[in-house]
């Protein structure tokens, strides 16, 4: 049998929601992990103006999701890591946050967050 191992990306996105208290038993993990991984690839190819609507359909495609589905379910892991640990955010940010962001926001933070700290391994 064949062991499969998670790219060490995602691993690192999955860190990074669990120390926000996210775990994977929240609906709408998932979702945001790829959303991030997908963001950081696109930024990597040079693209950080992604349309999040892009990241929906393909999360959509991926966990045969409805398209309507991914947004409340990425709005409620951000809920959690604002209650959870907004000034973590907060230094992520680099800014004091004043209501918790957009998905949008949440997903650009976070994958431009691991691809600084890659890049000053």
């Amino acid at each position: 049998m064949q062991r499969r191992t998670l790219d060490p990306v995602l691993t690192e996105i999955h860190d990074l929601l669990y120390q926000f208290g996210v775990k994977a038993t929240i609906q709408g993990y998932f979702e945001t992990s790829s959303a991030v991984f997908l963001a950081m690839r696109r930024q990597q190819e040079d693209d950080p103006w992604f349309s999040i609507m892009d990241l929906y359909r393909e999360i959509s495609e991926l966990y045969h999701v409805e398209l309507g589905d991914i947004d409340p379910r990425i709005r409620r892991v951000i809920r959690i890591a604002w209650k959870n640990r907004s000034e973590y955010l907060n230094r992520i940010a680099g800014e004091e946050l004043q209501t918790q962001p957009s998905p949008r926001q949440f997903i650009d933070m976070l994958s431009g967050y691991l691809l600084e700290r890659r890049k000053k391994r």
